[in-house]
C-alpha cells in the first residue's frame, strides 16, 4: 500500500515536502444591498502569488468552519479557500428581514426562493469583493487570481455550488431558473441532490457546460431518504465533457469532511486535488489522472471514479 501511495504522489509530481504553510483568518463582508454581514473564514498558503480561489458553501445548519480539515488541505496545495456562514447555518451571520424559519430543512424548502437567492448571493458577493478581501486580510494583498475560481459545497452547499455553476432549477414561478456566474470555472458538489427536490428536474443539468466533480457513497442518503443512485444523478444527467463521479463504499452523508485519517478522507483529498489542479491550475498530469482513473489506484476497489 505504501508503495502504491508513493507512486501515486510521484506520478502527480507532488511530494509531501511541497505542502505549503497555511494561515487561517476570519473577516466580515458587508453587503449593503441586503444589509447583510457575511462572516467568512479564509485558509491560504503563506507564500505564493496569483493563487486560485475556491469558495466553499456549507450545508444546512453548519457554518464557515465546516470542512475545515479539507479546506486547510486545499490551502496546503496552493489555493485560497473562502468559506462564508450562510443565513440558514449555525453561525452568527444575519441579515435584515430574513429570519431562519422554524421547522428546519422542510421549512427551509418552503422558503426556497429567498433562501436560494441569499445563498447564491453570498458566493457571488465574495467574488465581487476580492479586492476588498485583500485589504481586510493584508497577507492576501494582490495574491488572489480572480480569473481562476472554483466553487465547492456540501449537501445544501452542493446545491448552491451547482446553481452558480449553471445547473438550473424551478424556483417559485420560474422554470429552469439559472444562477450561473461566468467567473466560476468548475464546481465540486459533495453529497449533492438529484431530481424531485429543491426544484431540480431531469433537465436541470442540461446546460452545465463547465467541469464538475461530484462525490457520494454507498451509505449517502438524501433528506427524503433517497439512496445513492439518486445522489449519482448530478453526474448521470450532466452532458459529457469533463464530468466526474467519485463513489466511495461505506461513505455516508457526513463522511467527507476530513475529520479522520481514513480511506474516505484520503480519497476526497486526492481526487479533489487532482480536480482543482486540472481545471484551476490547468495541469495535464492531474487531468489525465482523473480521466484514466489512476488517481484512484491506491484505493481500489473501495472507491472508484467515473468520467464522461
Amino acid at each position: 500500500m505504501r508503495l502504491l501511495v508513493l507512486r501515486f504522489f510521484l506520478a502527480l509530481g507532488c511530494a509531501a515536502t511541497s505542502l505549503a504553510q497555511v494561515a487561517v483568518e476570519e473577516f466580515t463582508l458587508h453587503d449593503a444591498k441586503r444589509d447583510r454581514q457575511i462572516e467568512c473564514r479564509t485558509y491560504f498558503p503563506t507564500s505564493g502569488e496569483k493563487l486560485p480561489l475556491i469558495v466553499f458553501s456549507h450545508g444546512f445548519g453548519a457554518d464557515r468552519s465546516a470542512f475545515s480539515p479539507i479546506a486547510k488541505h486545499w490551502a496546503e496545495q496552493g489555493y485560497v479557500v473562502i468559506a462564508p456562514s450562510h443565513l440558514d447555518g449555525s453561525g452568527k451571520s444575519k441579515g435584515k428581514g430574513d429570519p431562519l424559519p422554524a421547522g428546519g430543512l422542510p421549512a427551509l424548502m418552503k422558503h426556497a426562493t429567498l433562501k436560494t437567492e441569499n445563498r447564491v448571493r453570498d458566493l457571488t458577493f465574495i467574488l465581487d469583493a476580492v479586492e476588498h478581501i485583500e485589504t481586510l486580510v493584508s497577507a492576501l494583498t494582490r495574491r488572489i487570481d480572480p480569473s481562476r475560481v472554483g466553487v465547492a459545497g456540501h449537501s445544501l452547499g452542493a446545491y448552491t455550488a451547482m446553481l452558480v455553476g449553471g445547473v438550473t432549477a424551478d424556483i417559485g414561478d420560474q422554470k429552469l431558473r439559472s444562477f450561473r456566474d461566468p467567473r466560476v470555472r468548475c464546481i465540486l458538489p459533495i453529497s449533492g441532490q438529484g431530481t424531485g427536490q429543491q426544484g431540480l428536474t431531469t433537465s436541470s443539468w442540461s446546460a452545465l457546460a463547465i467541469p464538475m466533480l461530484t462525490i457520494t457513497g454507498s451509505l449517502d442518503k438524501g433528506a427524503g431518504g433517497q439512496g445513492p443512485e439518486w445522489k449519482k444523478q448530478p453526474f448521470d444527467l450532466s452532458p459529457p465533457g469533463d464530468k466526474f463521479l467519485v463513489f466511495i463504499d461505506g461513505a455516508n452523508h457526513v463522511s467527507f469532511g476530513g475529520t479522520g485519517a481514513d480511506t474516505i478522507t484520503a480519497v476526497v483529498k486526492a481526487t479533489t486535488d487532482s480536480f482543482w489542479d486540472a481545471y484551476l491550475k490547468e495541469s495535464p498530469t492531474a487531468k489525465a489522472a482523473l480521466k484514466n482513473a489512476s488517481v484512484m489506484e491506491p484505493w481500489k476497489p473501495i472507491a472508484r471514479i467515473s468520467c464522461k
